[in-house]
């Protein structure tokens, strides 16, 4: 659950600590007061969109911060390890999460995940084991059939959901392998007539992996090889004529080996000089091997200068490398050999498509009976509610039609949500017979009921009450009250009947000075709580009896005098 938020320079609040704990908690405060301001703060730790409106003027950042706690077998824990993110790697039950996001002035934002850097998808993926938030608008959707299906499935399991929307996409990808296929054997005839003629030119050639490079050195050594064999012999002529270098270099020594009997000084440059006629005669006698491996064969360049051209011409013609011929005619071959084989590939994904239509049919049916289960207990518990919620006689009912024209990755049916608002009269499409009221009522409901089957600890409504009033709101309290003992719950409210049943309460306060406004939120201590429900009740002016209606309210929510208050 939701523990701690901590919150710096963000729209009007300059500085913000709050401790939360289990139960019901309202955010209660004058309309304009900023009571949503938490709830903006808790969806941009969650990965909402941010941008620079959301902080506060003359400032440089906004900084948010929230830490959660999470019980025993928390999805968030694994994930939170498979990511490296958790406090401790090695830990098999993490049990806390921290998450900050800081967004600039310029409109940038970054976000982390326990002091690691992390991505905003991130933040969206664990956002959705830790919160499930109601938003104010949100029965509004219901008018929708998308919002309709997304409602209904959340009372289906998820393995189901992603069989259907695996087999759907496995569907899709071999339906279009077919299509490739038909249109490939569609035109294969012309294709296959070019891929012959071409590939029995290059086979003619009988290009091999490396060739190219090969001959290309020869042709090269072969054009030129009378020039370096005069280079050659002409070297060698220099090293070992009568007046060449050695017979040189013979001389020089014989002249200093004398010098050094007399001066030992002379002794290392003899020892260069040495060294070098070695190296010297070394080279000439490379040279002289070398000259003599040398072929002057005019025969075999005609042969190379031919073979060359020829890998030049095929390349030009095929606009590719003359070393990638060998692999361009081994492609060749291969797009030949399945075109060849066209018919028998078409007749293979023709039965690897029926399979996989089969499989999405077994899938789609499958969740097809998945939601009929589930609109069977959401039935009857939608019309209770709706009884306990003023809609006496009122009933509920989810209406699936089977469409496999319409089949896709959610399924194959179309689901609608109807209602009759009286007694007698049939059920109706939500969207022609439901007021605001009714629907805002219906709307909280599904709510509530949705609530029950998800995995988050923490729900939040934000003024999900609106079109509500007297004992109707008293009951929508009671219900959150009741999520309370299973779940943290943050209501943000404006009605006193709803604000009474909370465990504990916040008063959202706006402030305002002669350059800016500020936004407080403060815990009411249980006597400050009847003061508050009072002027919920009765406006500014406080009286006995509003204070006495209070107090009623509250003792008659907690079972208990007006001045205890449930720990967190």
């Amino acid at each position: 659950m939701l523990r701690h938020i901590t919150v710096r320079d963000f729209a009007i609040i300059d500085h913000l600590e709050l401790s939360l704990g289990a139960g019901m908690t309202a955010l209660t405060g004058e309309t304009g007061a900023g009571k949503s301001i938490l709830i903006d703060v808790i969806g941009l730790l969650l990965g909402d969109r941010a941008d620079a409106a959301s902080v506060r003027d003359g400032t440089a950042q906004a900084d948010l911060s929230a830490e959660f706690e999470l019980r025993p077998g928390h999805p968030t824990g694994a994930w939170l390890r498979g990511e490296a993110l958790a406090e401790l790697a090695d830990d098999p039950d993490t049990t806390h999460v921290l998450l900050r996001r800081v967004i600039t002035a310029q409109g940038k934002s970054r976000a982390w995940i326990n002091g690691r850097p992390v991505t905003v998808a991130q933040l969206k993926t664990v956002g959705k084991w830790l919160v499930d938030i109601h938003g104010q608008h949100a029965h509004q959707q219901l008018l929708q059939r998308p919002a309709q299906r997304a409602l209904l499935d959340g009372f289906v399991a998820v393995d189901v959901r992603r069989e259907v929307t695996a087999a759907h996409a496995e569907l899709q990808a071999t339906s279009g392998r077919l299509d490739t296929a038909r249109e490939r054997l569609a035109s294969a005839s012309d294709r296959l007539d070019l891929l012959r003629f071409q590939a029995a030119e290059i086979r003619e050639l009988g290009p091999h992996e490396g060739e190219f490079e090969e001959i290309a050195g020869e042709q090269t050594r072969l054009a030129h090889a009378a020039e370096v064999l005069g280079a050659l012999q002409a070297a060698h002529q220099a090293i070992d004529d009568d007046a060449g270098i050695d017979p040189g270099l013979g001389q020089v020594l014989a002249g200093l080996q004398k010098a050094a009997r007399h001066d030992s000084r002379v002794e290392p440059v003899l020892e260069l000089l040495e060294s070098a006629r070695i190296q010297v005669q070394e080279a000439g006698d490379q040279l002289r091997r070398m000259a003599d491996r040398i072929e002057i064969n005019p025969e075999r360049l005609a042969e190379v200068d031919a073979r060359v051209a020829a890998y030049l011409r095929l390349a030009r013609k095929h606009r590719t490398n003359p070393d990638a011929l060998p692999g361009l005619l081994h492609a060749m071959e291969a797009e030949q050999k399945e075109l060849d084989a066209g018919d028998a590939a078409v007749a293979a994904l023709e039965q690897d498509l029926a399979a996989a239509q089969a499989r999405y049919d077994r899938a789609a049916e499958a969740l097809s009976q998945a939601r009929r289960a589930a609109a069977a207990r959401l039935d009857p518990a939608v019309t209770e509610t709706m009884q306990e919620l003023g809609m006496t006689g009122g009933q509920f009912r989810i209406e699936l039609q089977e469409r496999p024209d319409e089949a896709g990755p959610q399924g194959r049916d179309r689901i609608e949500f109807l209602v009759s608002a009286n007694p007698g009269s049939s059920p109706q499409p939500l969207a022609r017979v439901a007021s605001g009221g009714e629907l805002s009522r219906i709307g909280l409901a599904l709510q509530v009921l949705a609530s029950a089957e998800q995995a988050a600890d923490s729900l939040i409504f934000d003024e999900v009450d609106s079109g509500i009033s007297g004992a109707v709101a008293e009951v929508v309290g009671r219900k959150l009250r009741a999520l309370g003992a299973r779940y943290q719950v943050l209501c943000v409210t404006h009605l006193p009947q709803v604000a009474a049943q909370a465990h504990c309460q916040f008063q959202v306060s706006k402030y305002r000075g002669r350059d800016h406004a500020r936004t407080e939120i403060t815990r009411l201590a249980p006597g400050d709580r009847i003061e508050a429900v009072a002027r919920m009740l009765g406006g500014v002016t406080l009286t006995e009896r509003s204070l006495e209606h209070a107090r009623e309210m509250l003792e008659a929510a907690a079972g208990e005098p007006a001045g205890t208050e449930r720990a967190s």
